[in-house]
């Protein structure tokens, strides 16, 4: 069991509103119409921003580098046509795990022996659920500095992250973090983001192993 990792950014004090972690989301949390900031760009972030953005007056994912994501449906087409044909489930699941990791690891190894072919594969697939006018923040916010795979992909259920962004409910801002003010926060590159909550999608603390002593 992990607790949330809260880094500490100056000027936190000031804010006036509500700074929240995921793993510790308050019940009473009422985002209607509200300008939210969500610090991070992992899986966490990718996860909120789509669902909060149909309710929200904007919300907006403040990354200090962008990352690698993945869109693709949210099924998998192989235990659909296997549970068409009454295939036993304990099959499906040997089956469709197999092919999963041969699938992965396939793609674990072309990041590293065609790095460049799969980052502009991944940049083209980002670019293939933007509209046009989105076109050009796809080097700017979803451009990371490393290669594919030397930090975890995303995956984007059905491309809700983007169609978020298409819809106008969503941005992405690549900067860093000057201070906090009270209503939002400063950037390194002058800039202020307007905010009413700001989410800390920074990760856990994790206890490896449970904290087993092992040799």
């Amino acid at each position: 069991q992990g607790d949330g990792y809260k880094p500490t950014w100056p000027g936190m004090e000031q804010f006036q509103g509500p700074i929240v972690h995921p793993q510790e989301w308050p019940d009473d949390l009422d985002y209607h119409g509200k300008q939210v900031v969500v610090i991070g760009s992992g899986a966490t972030a990718a996860t909120i921003i789509p669902a909060m953005a149909p309710d929200v007056g904007h919300i907006t994912m403040l990354q200090r580098s962008p990352t690698y994501f993945r869109a693709g449906r949210n099924v998998n087409e192989l235990a659909e046509i296997l549970r068409e044909v009454d295939t036993p489930e304990e099959w499906v699941h040997e089956i469709v795990r197999r092919r999963m990791i041969f699938e992965s690891a396939k793609f674990a190894r072309r990041a590293f022996t065609e790095p460049e072919v799969v980052k502009q594969e991944l940049l083209d697939g980002v670019r293939s659920r933007l509209k046009p006018e989105y076109q050009d923040i796809v080097d700017v916010d979803f451009n990371p500095k490393y290669l594919p795979w030397r930090q975890r992909l995303a995956f984007v259920p059905d491309g809700d992250l983007f169609e978020a962004i298409n819809n106008g409910q969503a941005s992405a801002v690549t900067d860093e973090i000057e201070s906090f003010t009270p209503t939002g926060i400063a950037l390194k590159s002058g800039r202020h983001l307007d905010a009413d909550i700001i989410i800390s999608a920074t990760g856990f603390t994790l206890s490896v192993l449970g904290d087993i002593e092992f040799t």
